[in-house]
């Protein structure tokens, strides 16, 4: 998924998009095609948006099919553009970054779909209150300044059929937990993921993911 527009990372972009962040010598989309490459694809696509550099990313990827979104859809509404000889397809956000085994993944996969989730820490930075009912309207019980919490996240990757796809996708602009929440009646698989997740949309976290990258495969 190669569409997004980038704004956030326009400061090592310029103009280019996304897609085309520098990483580790080369782009945020050439590290993505090479964890791609154990996976024994049939097909291996680029989806981009004629309005957010599609051209410049089939420049960059001439040995690569790049499938282009004619105007944006959303994180997911493309997805309904994908050929039909496939029967499930890996999706995979080109600026999230991770120690996924993705091999493991697509033979563990079952469902509609199988969504990647990974434990993150995030600090509140507030005083965080229980509250009991009173006499007099609530009371509070506890206090917790600033804590931390641990939540559930998703990491950008997913397997999808095809089919499920096809039955909940209409040409129309939809955005990927739009979609996800459609085929949760149908049972939306969490593959939990234990090891290392960046979301590599600002320049802060596409500098510690290169880091982080360089750092295991020097080992």
């Amino acid at each position: 998924m190669a569409g997004g527009e980038g704004s956030r990372l326009r400061s090592v972009t310029g103009a280019l998009p996304k897609a085309l962040a520098p990483f580790r010598g080369g782009t945020l989309l050439g590290h993505q095609l090479e964890r791609c490459a154990g996976l024994n694809a049939a097909r291996i696509l680029v989806l981009a948006s004629a309005r957010r550099g599609a051209d410049l990313i089939a420049d960059h990827v001439p040995d690569c099919e790049v499938l282009v979104e004619p105007s944006p859809l959303g994180t997911a509404g493309g997805l309904v553009h994908l050929p039909q000889d496939v029967d499930r397809w890996v999706v995979v956000n080109v600026d999230h970054v991770s120690d996924v085994d993705r091999e493991a993944l697509v033979a563990g996969a079952s469902g509609p779909c199988t969504a990647v989730t990974t434990t993150v820490e995030a600090t509140i930075d507030e005083g965080v209150v229980s509250l009991e009912p009173g006499p007099h309207g609530p009371r509070i019980t506890s206090w917790r300044e600033r804590p931390t919490v641990r939540v559930e996240v998703t990491t950008g990757l997913y397997v999808f059929t095809h089919q499920a796809l096809q039955n909940h996708l209409d040409g129309t602009p939809c955005d990927m937990p739009a979609l996800v929440r459609r085929l949760m009646p149908d049972g939306v698989r969490a593959w939990h993921h234990r090891g290392q997740w960046f979301d590599a949309g600002t320049p802060d976290r596409l500098l510690r993911a290169e880091a982080w990258w360089a750092g295991i495969s020097s080992t």
